[in-house]
């Protein structure tokens, strides 16, 4: 399928989602305030007939009854003439459950000698700090009560309880098709990705198999009896050729390896990371600067796969530095560790694409060229060898300016094991 046509679908499937996502908010939105309305229309209703039950009018005096909601949860019942208070809870509770008001309730009254509206309820009476805001001011009359539901929303939201169990299945239901396009964009780019891999991985073979097959055609002439330095280079090709190819089996299987459910298996040994890249610099030409700084160098890892991890950040050095390779390999000892940093001058990575050098069969767009080799596979390998070794590594890089990579290796396993060391030569 085109990227075009993928790029459509997500921004569709985004747009659908979204539309489904504000669709529900909206619905149960609505749905909450209808609720609201009518409870706050039943409420009034149901205390303009508590009013009215404990209304004491004098002879022929009309009862004029005023119910004034400052909100869903508070009421304030205003009459013209004196009630009975006495009546008042009964009222209200059989008024309430008669209007299928199933929530519970303050009813508070105007006391005239301290002046503030006293909150009552079955259990205890209390004097509510917030009353006097409740409270219309001024007072038409002292005749008045008010009522307050604390449960009001939990109330409304439980009478929307199918309305929310749809709206849940809704939402799982477009969770699950996220996930799933997810995952299947995903696999189309791991496809990609592996298939681009392929082709790489073709490419790095056949160099090596061509040349070692170029170098037998002449070692098996006759004639190269009779040239012992021409032998011995081709010779040495074979040889070069050979561990190349063995080094590239070796990253392909560690990182196959990864992917399984038993991981990378170490074998480490004491090793003296100053000797090492010691070993590491003979390989390479003037390019690559030493700088080891370190007072405390010994340190446990997996020899084979530390020498890899070093040669493949080097070696991805010298790859992306086109003109004048400039390589530095520090150590030093920081904050309880030992830090060994590989740092070139080459064309950088991008900020957008730091995040992903270390996936697998990842290359940054510009790194496909045929001059630049390799499989992808490097970076994602040097990250799964440093956490099976449970160090650290970290990246710095600046758009043509060049990249550091440092690796962190805790200082109390280097000092102990060269206090093994110590004792081993003894």
């Amino acid at each position: 399928m085109p990227r075009t046509t993928i790029r459509i679908w997500i921004a569709l499937s985004a747009l659908l989602i979204t539309g489904i996502v504000l669709t529900q908010i909206y619905w149960m939105r609505n749905e909450y305030e209808l609720q609201e309305r009518q409870f706050l229309h039943t409420v009034t209703k149901a205390l303009h007939k508590v009013a009215s039950r404990v209304a004491q009018p004098e002879k022929d005096s009309p009862v004029d009854v005023q119910v004034i909601a400052h909100s869903p949860a508070d009421y304030l019942v205003n009459l013209n003439v004196p009630f009975d208070s006495q009546k008042l809870n009964l009222h209200l509770d059989s008024e309430l459950a008669l209007h299928q008001i199933q929530t519970p309730f303050y009813y508070g009254l105007y006391n005239t000698r301290v002046r503030q509206i006293i909150y009552q309820d079955p259990n205890q009476q209390t004097t509510d700090p917030l009353s006097e805001s409740r409270v219309v001011k001024p007072i038409p009359s002292p005749y008045y009560f008010v009522v307050h539901f604390p449960g009001q929303v939990r109330y409304l939201t439980q009478q929307m309880d199918f309305e929310i169990l749809l709206s849940t299945i809704v939402l799982l239901l477009t969770a699950f098709f996220v996930y799933f396009f997810y995952g299947l964009f995903r696999q189309k780019s791991r496809t990609e990705e592996q298939r681009e891999f392929m082709s790489n991985m073709t490419h790095e073979l056949q160099t090596p198999i061509a040349s070692i097959r170029l170098a037998a055609d002449i070692l098996l002439s006759p004639k190269i009896i009779e040239q012992p330095e021409r032998m011995r280079k081709y010779v040495r090709m074979v040889q070069e050729e050979t561990m190349r190819l063995q080094q590239q089996v070796e990253t392909v299987l560690t990182v196959a390896r990864t992917e399984d459910s038993n991981g990378i298996k170490l074998h480490p040994i004491c090793i003296d990371m100053h000797e090492l890249l010691y070993h590491l610099a003979e390989r390479h030409g003037d390019y690559l600067h030493l700088e080891l700084d370190a007072q405390h160098a010994i340190i446990q890892a997996d020899r084979m796969h530390l020498v890899n991890v070093i040669g493949n950040l080097v070696d991805n050095a010298l790859k992306y530095t086109p003109k004048n390779p400039l390589i530095r390999l520090t150590t030093h000892n920081e904050n309880g560790q030992l830090v060994v940093m590989v740092q070139d001058n080459g064309i950088g990575i991008a900020p957008e694409h730091q995040p992903h050098i270390f996936d697998a069969y990842y290359r940054a767009p510009g790194a496909n060229a045929q001059s630049v080799k390799g499989f992808g596979l490097g970076l994602s390998y040097v990250q799964k060898i440093i956490k099976a070794h449970h160090w650290k590594i970290t990246l710095h890089s600046t758009l043509g300016q060049g990249t550091s990579f440092r690796i962190r290796i805790p200082q109390h396993t280097a000092h102990a094991q060269k206090e093994i060391r110590v004792k081993s030569e003894e």
